[in-house]
């Protein structure tokens, strides 16, 4: 549908149809993009990426500037500068919630109940909370949900919310994986992908995926539940978020830098080990090199992913039962 009206609004602007774009975001992110429906698509552009790249910065880039330099110097910060993506703004939600957890509940919770908007970097969010027993940043997390839903209802009406149903119902059919993997696969990042880059049957990709997103609930759950907050934790939940879904693409790879930035000043500060500072140096260079790699039938950013994964669980501190009973001891 939207590749249709687009087709039909910029008839004489394009010099031919536009194929496929898809758009599988629920009417709460129109109603977060409606302030800019009034300017010109190069303002909106302009004003959007430099008012995301603020907030990032806000929430997260101020506690290591130095590091955030390399972050938005990064291949996957050109990325989303290039198609215009809204990774910075789910990168400002989900750091800026997750460090607030344990000092502001109120405000990780609207933070978290805004990166809702992105439903597939925000599946295991309320997993987390649970595990961690913060419930009252899960109840401001799932009421800002709420309330931004119905602002949404009552701003649009619910024929787009029917029309979101529909196509969320559709993006798992053979026709739209299809097309997703015939036009992007090679920035696709998911297992999935990787599988069917690989020759494997659609039905034996689909099984690595499943696997992919039982190790990430799993993780998710353990890390949340047995170890306090802290880089590492919050290197775990955005790793398991790549192992989760099937369409995380090469631009949302944004959001591992920070936590690798965190995971790399604990290094310098604890030691490194073996291979690790080469891992983040790959990570970095993935958003451009794995597409390049993927091309050439070799889809590695599924494996960088889950390598940094595992340095981020063996950099878990010390479960917090032990934390209690070293506090004790003292």
């Amino acid at each position: 549908a939207l590749t249709a009206f687009q087709n039909a609004l910029f008839a004489d602007r394009l010099p031919g149809e536009v194929r496929f774009r898809p758009f599988f975001y629920p009417p709460t992110w129109l109603l977060m993009l409606l302030p800019l429906a009034t300017l010109a698509v190069g303002q909106a552009y302009a004003l959007f990426l430099a008012g995301t790249v603020a907030l990032a910065s806000l929430f997260e880039g101020r506690h290591d500037w130095p590091g955030w330099l390399a972050i938005l110097v990064s291949p996957a910060a050109a990325w989303v500068a290039l198609t215009g993506q809204n990774t910075f703004l789910s990168l400002a939600l989900f750091y800026g919630g997750l460090r607030l957890l344990d000092t502001a509940p109120a405000a990780a919770g609207i933070l978290l109940g805004l990166l809702a908007y992105k439903p597939q970097l925000w599946l295991l969010v309320p997993l987390a909370l649970i595990a961690a027993r913060q419930w009252r940043v899960l109840a401001w997390t799932l009421g800002t949900v709420i309330a931004v839903a119905l602002a949404s209802l009552a701003v649009f009406g619910p024929d787009l919310w029917r029309a979101f149903f529909d196509a969320a119902r559709e993006a798992g059919s053979a026709r739209i994986v299809d097309e997703m993997l015939s036009r992007v696969s090679s920035q696709i990042v998911s297992l999935f992908a990787a599988g069917t880059i690989l020759g494997l049957p659609r039905s034996v990709a689909s099984v690595l995926q499943l696997a992919g997103a039982v190790l990430a609930v799993a993780a998710v759950w353990i890390a949340f539940r047995r170890h306090p907050s802290g880089v590492a934790r919050t290197a775990v939940l955005a790793t398991a978020t790549f192992l989760v879904s099937p369409y995380t693409l090469n631009y949302d790879l944004l959001l591992l830098m920070p936590a690798a930035v965190g995971l790399f000043r604990e290094g310098a500060h604890k030691g490194f080990y073996p291979g690790e500072r080469l891992l983040y140096i790959v990570l970095w260079l993935m958003p451009l090199a794995g597409m390049v790699l993927s091309r050439f039938g070799l889809p590695v950013v599924p494996l960088v992913i889950l390598l940094f994964g595992a340095v981020a669980w063996m950099r878990l501190p010390q479960p917090k039962g032990e934390l209690r009973a070293v506090a004790a001891a003292r």
